[in-house]
């Protein structure tokens, strides 16, 4: 898939790599599912729904084959199929399984929810995920029936999102007591990437702001990157460590952080600047591309210094466990 995709987009080759991804994440779906012991029930909610959306976005997925081969490629249903696909993987499936975690990691800390007041929030953000998907419909079909139904599930969002923030608040406060602050940092940046991912996205409530987000590509690429970098890549760092992937308060672990945080701040300054450059017909910036290249490179640093701490924590951990055999 990663070396099809740039070559030749959505054709033959990446479509057939594309369908047996999704075929493994049917397998994964099923253990995970059969295999899961969480004893928590507003988690369990989270985690299964993340799954569902998981199983439900590769529907787009499986129309594309059809359609590019009935001539359908150049079509609006073709692009909808595509963007069906992106959405309910974004804002189902990485956004619930990051809920999950993220409610697990809250509750560790001597915290009980509400899970009454729950429901109404997991509730809420379901019924709002399937009814922001009017945005890719108004964008293809230009109807606005379509543009008032993603209105309602922006308003719904936004009253799912503060009902979870009054209900977490108090477990949000004991958990920045407990970690260092390189975590602490990782866990702030998540979450303040979420609320303003859903704060770009409650923008499109007015229609000059929902015909820019659906025809200005920097504008896109922004919050694509705002969910995939900002919300879901912080949040799994934080996770990772929390689990004793990195040691967090290593300099190794500090630099690769600063990277990742410090790219993805900059190329998310110059693509929405790049956008609302567009948007207000000023042109190009200068040195656009130099710049969101150079800043783009912080981000496989950030990596490989990640993984190079991972593979060094692996190596002390197989030495300890070789002068432990040997001594015994």
């Amino acid at each position: 898939m990663m070396l099809s995709f740039p070559l030749q987009g959505y054709a033959a080759v990446s479509i057939s790599f594309s369908s047996l991804h999704i075929l493994a994440s049917y397998v994964f779906c099923y253990r995970i599912w059969k295999d899961q012991q969480i004893t928590h029930p507003a988690v369990k909610k989270l985690f299964y729904a993340a799954l569902v959306f998981l199983v439900l976005s590769t529907f787009g997925v499986w129309l594309l084959g059809p359609l590019a081969v009935s001539g359908g490629r150049n079509t609006a249903l073709y692009q909808v199929a595509i963007q069906f696909y992106l959405h309910f993987q974004f804002h189902g499936w990485f956004t619930f399984a990051i809920l999950a975690l993220l409610l697990d990691s809250l509750l560790r800390q001597q915290w009980e929810i509400n899970y009454q007041v729950f429901s109404w929030f997991f509730y809420l953000f379901i019924t709002s995920t399937v009814l922001t998907f009017g945005l890719v419909l108004f964008w293809a079909y230009g109807e606005h029936a379509y543009w008032w139904i993603n209105n309602l599930g922006i308003l719904l969002q936004l009253m799912g999102i503060g009902i979870f923030l009054t209900l977490s608040r108090e477990g949000i406060r004991l958990h920045f007591k407990q970690y260092r602050f390189s975590l602490n940092l990782a866990f702030g940046f998540g979450f303040l990437s979420w609320l303003a991912k859903i704060g770009i996205q409650s923008l499109v409530l007015f229609p000059e702001a929902a015909a820019a987000a659906t025809t200005l590509r920097p504008l896109m690429m922004g919050f694509v990157h705002l969910t995939v970098l900002g919300f879901v890549s912080a949040f799994l760092i934080f996770f990772a460590s929390q689990m004793g992937f990195f040691k967090a308060g290593s300099n190794q672990f500090i630099m690769a952080l600063i990277l990742f945080l410090t790219g993805f701040v900059f190329t998310e300054i110059l693509l929405f600047s790049q956008g609302l450059s567009y948007w207000m017909h000023w042109g190009q910036l200068p040195f656009y591309h130099e710049l969101l290249f150079a800043f783009s490179a912080f981000l496989p640093l950030s990596i490989l210094l990640f993984i190079l701490q991972i593979n060094a924590k692996n190596t002390t951990i197989n030495k300890t466990s070789i002068t432990k055999n040997i001594y015994n």
